[in-house]
């Protein structure tokens, strides 16, 4: 009889603590079903914004990169609900600069006010590659000095569907030597070597819409690796058992597709002012590109030497530090040298016109936006 009423005493209290889960585990269930709900609505709120700014505002529902520090207009101004199905989110975009804006995606289920709606938010930074034919004010631009040498021809005129560039542009001074002949698309006259095609003495701020970021270079190392154009630590060049920071492209050598070809420093670390024994030097000769022409974007993390290839670059030459080149192999799109140790004065003898399309790869590189690493995260409040 003692052990009847133990079992039931046991029984009974199993019954009651399964009568009470019985009505707690569907409020649970169901909690955790609109949170997983409402982060899949941000998430969602994060593509609407890369597909948004992507298309951007020529198509309906998308939207131009905000100034820094300006708030986009609705429905991107994080006070505007955007309904899907059992909810929605709201979304809010923040400029940061032409290629980098900050978003916070808050997706709620069933609604936006009632008491008992799931939150989820998530922030992120977006980014893309800078529009290197819309932001260049010039076919060859310098951040230091610059001489153009023998029979060079810098040529703005040939395109001006991104606007009228100058031939050159300078942070420092310009010298035009021999037979060279500079001409700019800004006066809209076929003089060379006037002032209206030499800019010089240009404000130092006018070149950070020519400059890549750490986070623009890491994307772009990225790529490379992934199809093989990458020379650094870890991948020197044909033939080399280690990288040590000198590099020749030939038909020995030669790159073997269009893309992106990044040579880095010798450390892989981003070139210093103070530390010139860190760069790459460069050098393109006869073959280097084994498809004849090369499209896409060469970054090199120090000097470019020598270009003197057989074929056409039509793409972005970007030269950390200084060009100091031999040869007279054309270039259809841009060149951009950052002249990092301000002693290193740039010299060219190529001849280089002026190509948006060229200037942007050529269709070789991404123009979309897309998530910065290490930027998304879930947070708490909304």
């Amino acid at each position: 009889m003692p052990l009847t009423l133990i079992a039931l005493v046991i029984l009974s209290a199993l019954m009651i603590a399964f009568a009470v889960l019985a009505q707690s585990e569907p409020v649970i269930a169901m909690n955790q079903y609109r949170g997983a709900v409402a982060r899949a609505l941000a998430e969602s709120a994060v593509e609407r914004a890369i597909w948004a700014l992507t298309a951007g505002s020529r198509v309906g529902g998308g939207v131009d990169p905000p100034s820094s520090g300006v708030v986009a207009g609705p429905p991107y101004d994080g006070g505007t609900s955007i309904t899907i199905g059992s909810g929605g989110f709201t979304l809010k975009i923040t400029g940061v600069s032409t290629s980098d804006v900050r978003i916070e995606a808050v997706g709620f289920t069933p609604d936006n006010a009632s008491p008992g709606s799931a939150y989820r938010k998530i922030t992120a930074s977006l980014m893309r590659l800078p529009d290197f034919g819309l932001g260049a004010p010039c076919a060859l631009c310098v951040r230091g000095d610059l001489d153009v040498m023998g029979s060079a021809t810098i040529d703005a005129r040939g395109d001006t569907s991104c606007g009228r560039k100058y031939g050159t542009y300078t942070a420092g001074t310009t010298t035009t030597l021999g037979a060279a002949s500079i001409w700019g698309a800004v006066d809209g006259n076929d003089t060379s070597n006037e002032t209206t095609d030499v800019l010089i003495n240009a404000p130092t701020a006018d070149f950070d819409a020519l400059t890549l970021g750490a986070h623009h270079l890491a994307v772009l190392k990225q790529m490379a690796r992934a199809s093989g154009t990458y020379i650094g630590p870890g991948s020197p060049p044909g033939g080399a058992t280690s990288w040590t920071g000198t590099v020749t492209f030939d038909a020995a050598h030669p790159i073997a597709r269009d893309g992106v070809v990044f040579v880095d420093t010798i450390s892989g670390n981003a070139p210093a002012a103070d530390n010139p024994a860190d760069y790459a030097n460069a050098s393109f000769q006869s073959g280097a590109f084994s498809m004849g022409d090369f499209q896409g974007w060469i970054i090199v993390m120090g000097n470019v030497t020598a270009f003197d290839v057989t074929g056409t670059l039509r793409g972005l030459l970007y030269v950390m530090n200084a060009l100091t080149p031999s040869g007279t192999s054309p270039v259809h799109g841009l060149v951009v040298a950052q002249s990092l140790a301000a002693a290193d004065r740039s010299q060219t003898g190529l001849p280089v016109s002026f190509d948006c399309a060229g200037a942007n790869g050529a269709g070789k590189i991404p123009t979309g936006w897309f998530l910065t690493g290490g930027s998304y995260k879930e947070v708490s409040g909304h």
